[in-house]
């Protein structure tokens, strides 16, 4: 079975739904299975949406095949080398179909700084998740508010998540 095939269907029913959101793609893949980093899991989310596995249904991800018929091994985590050797696309996969998301890099540098600066990244990602439920926004913009809030200069980060979250 096809490794972006299996990796979709574990995450699907890991979540027990079978359509989410790419921040909740994003944060599942990287931050609660921690299969990849956050960038990786924007870089994987292109590439199943590329080949095909995934389609965007408005702001949501749905999976293009029957989840259930996948056979997921018990414990499954995808092989390591799972963006490399996926990235090697069949030449019927157009070239601008499978494009790098710059989503993940956002978050992933935001972690890093809050980390630089003191913070636990776990104790990071319960705050900003929940900070995110509360007020509904973006998840890059809850990070950046608990970081002000922590006393962390944001300003450098402010003009990547205006672009960011008005390319959505």
């Amino acid at each position: 079975m096809d490794p972006l095939v299996s990796t979709a269907a574990a995450f699907f029913r890991y979540k027990g739904k079978n359509v989410v959101t790419e921040n909740e793609f994003i944060m599942g893949i990287s931050m609660d299975l921690r299969w990849v980093t956050p960038s990786s899991a924007g870089e994987l989310l292109s590439l199943l949406l590329g080949y095909g596995h995934l389609k965007k249904d408005g702001e949501y991800l749905r999976p293009t095949f029957d989840v259930g018929a996948v056979d997921v091994p018990l414990g499954f985590r995808p092989p390591a080398d799972i963006l490399k050797s996926a990235s090697n696309r069949p030449a019927d996969v157009p070239d601008g179909a499978v494009k790098r998301s710059s989503d993940g890099d956002l978050l992933a540098r935001l972690m890093t700084v809050a980390e630089s600066a003191g913070m636990k990244k776990k104790d990071l990602i319960v705050s900003v998740n929940a900070l995110q439920k509360r007020i509904n926004v973006d998840i890059e913009i809850a990070a950046l508010l608990m970081l002000r809030e922590k006393g962390v200069d944001i300003s450098g980060y402010i003009g990547n998540a205006y672009e960011l979250i008005s390319n959505r």
